[in-house]
């Protein structure tokens, strides 16, 4: 619990080396401006850079601190969050508040999340494929309707791990083996052609563990783009709007389109306003009534991305949600740093009573 006699304490924790945690501070870090708002409410805010070497350090100062806000992707550089997802439920075990609690990213950031809300209307037509085996069975029938399918790992990051995939060939029979045209959303990624079969065999590194692969349908972000919603626990805080390239077919031997640039926005923008006003009162309370998480679990910052789906037969704009971005936010809007904060605070002086 924190003392009354002093000023609250937060660690903001993100990735880096020995070199950069030695460096770190609130002047030179892209999280400058949470840490002069955080000033502004008289809390003591501190970097906290953390790579798994210097785990024992970082438990030493997060048990001196009342919260950490955490910027750490779930794969960089061939490693996870293993280690520090362990640390950071030893400390919220010890009281401190930890944004976000691993088990909530577990619950939120994966992208079975897709599979689990389907039924809410940003959903659709969605599988879940728990082992390699449910995969190389029921995949195939998915893909003979023709259309493109996009298959997604468990978790990731940068398009790690997510794929489109469309047939070249019909299926002849049960059985046969078509070719495929695939590409990986990665950066600078090039279409390949193989055997379905080979494809898939490629996927079953992505069920070693707990992993799994959610297969939804392709929509072209053309010629609307996508949209990402930045939220603070229930509020939406600003947009970003982007004309993604990544599963877009390049031209015959050639890398993905390059992305445009994602352009921000505050949560007032007139164009954004009925994704708004649907995340707030109606997906983000069916979202939590599903996955069992309150109001007060939910992350201080993260986003939902969506593309433009069918318009309805009044001609009404329909949304499919894509992914949820839990782990590690950034870059954001200007305009979610002033929420982000004020959340944090209230959540600390709850803590202090």
């Amino acid at each position: 619990m924190i003392a009354l006699n002093r000023y609250p304490r937060v660690a903001l924790l993100w990735s880096g080396d020995a070199e950069a945690r030695k460096n770190a501070t609130a002047e030179n870090s892209k999280f400058r401006a949470i840490f002069e708002t955080f000033a502004q409410y008289q809390v003591h805010a501190e970097p906290a850079v953390y790579y798994d070497a210097c785990v024992d350090e970082v438990r030493q100062q997060l048990q001196g601190v009342d919260g950490v806000l955490v910027w750490v992707d779930p794969l960089q550089g061939g490693t996870n969050r293993t280690i520090l997802d362990n640390l950071l439920r030893e400390v919220a075990a010890q009281g401190v508040f930890v944004s976000t609690h691993p088990d909530i990213i577990l619950k939120m950031g994966t992208k079975e999340v897709l599979f689990h809300t389907q039924n809410i209307s940003w959903g659709g037509d969605i599988a879940l494929y728990p082992t390699k085996e449910d995969f190389h069975q029921h995949f195939p029938a998915r893909l003979a309707t023709g259309a493109s399918r996009v298959l997604k790992q468990y978790r990731g990051n940068g398009g790690m791990g997510i794929w489109r995939v469309e047939l070249l060939n019909a299926m002849t029979s049960q059985g046969s083996d078509p070719i495929v045209r695939v590409l990986h959303a990665l950066r600078n990624s090039r279409e390949q052609q193989m055997p379905l079969s080979a494809f898939m065999t490629q996927c079953d590194a992505y069920f070693v563990g707990s992993g799994s692969i959610i297969d939804q349908p392709f929509f072209s972000p053309v010629p609307d783009g996508m949209v990402r919603c930045y939220l603070s626990q229930n509020e939406v805080v600003g947009f970003g709007h982007q004309y993604v390239t990544a599963l877009l077919w390049p031209e015959s031997g050639q890398e993905t389109i390059a992305p445009q640039p994602r352009l921000y926005y505050p949560e007032s923008q007139p164009e954004f306003q009925v994704i708004k006003r649907k995340m707030e009162s109606e997906w983000l309370p069916q979202f939590q009534q599903i996955l069992a998480v309150e109001t007060e679990a939910l992350p201080m910052l993260w986003d939902a991305d969506f593309l433009f789906g069918p318009k309805t037969s009044a001609g009404e704009e329909t949304y499919i949600l894509c992914e949820i971005n839990v782990s590690s936010v950034h870059p954001f809007p200007d305009s979610a740093v002033l929420k982000l904060v004020q959340n944090v605070v209230t959540r600390l002086k709850h803590h202090r009573s």
